[in-house]
């Protein structure tokens, strides 16, 4: 268990940096598109591109449209919330109680959100912009996180009522 500690206590940290990222990158393109700062029209106007704060190097490119900005700002917000919530289930994995009412909690977070926002802001975001193929195999993807994550989320509910029996008897 010391090996899974570690590996978790590595990944938590990973985790919520990758998760500060994403949400650095959906503050900065929210800023960028609202107001035009550090934001380039490219084209015509028919693309954009954000650039570094306080350069002129792109950051992150994209289709200067409605339908396409929602998309891509939803997308980055989403991403900020999944690393956030599975660097939760990683930092469950650090304590020295494997099965507890926090993990299960972590878990169910997890799972719900997996299977349930992928698929809904897909189906919302595809009434004003065309969903590609990778979209719909990232929800497909996503979903099947969630069912694994359900079945782990079981695993540690029997696993704390187990504890909690062992602790009676003891």
């Amino acid at each position: 268990m010391k090996t899974v500690r570690a590996v978790s206590g590595v990944l938590v940290v990973i985790t919520r940096v990758a998760s500060l990222g994403y949400l650095l990158s959906f503050l900065l393109s929210s800023l960028a598109l609202a107001t035009g700062w550090s934001l380039k029209l490219t084209t015509g106007g028919s693309r954009f591109e954000i650039m570094y704060p306080f350069t002129e190097s792109p950051y992150l490119l994209g289709e200067y449209n409605r339908g396409y900005i929602v998309a891509f700002l939803v997308l980055l917000g989403l991403y900020s919330l999944f690393f956030f919530l599975i660097s939760n289930v990683f930092k469950a994995f650090t304590k020295s109680r494997l099965f507890t009412v926090y993990g299960i909690r972590q878990l169910q977070r997890f799972y719900a959100t997996n299977i349930i926002l992928p698929s809904l802001t897909a189906f919302v975001i595809s009434g004003f912009y065309k969903i590609d193929n990778i979209v719909e195999t990232l929800v497909i993807l996503h979903a099947l996180l969630g069912v694994f994550t359900y079945f782990m989320a079981a695993i540690f509910e029997q696993g704390v009522r187990l504890q909690n029996e062992q602790d009676l008897i003891i």
